[in-house]
């Protein structure tokens, strides 16, 4: 089973991020630049494939 990721779910999840008091680089969240490794912070520095996966580490999803 695939789950569907797109272009809101993303958006939503940041959201989220940003609003439990993570911040994420503006350079990170061009959309030219969200596949590439991203840097986030969250009680902690915390990387990842894309944003997606650095978010997901951060809330100890991964």
């Amino acid at each position: 089973m695939a789950i569907l990721i797109t272009d809101s779910s993303l958006t939503k999840l940041i959201d989220t991020f940003l609003q439990k008091g993570g911040k994420i680089d503006r350079y990170y969240l061009r959309d030219i630049n969200r596949g590439k490794r991203a840097l986030v912070h969250l009680n902690g520095w915390f990387s990842g494939q894309n944003v997606r996966a650095a978010i997901m580490k951060a809330f100890g999803k991964v």
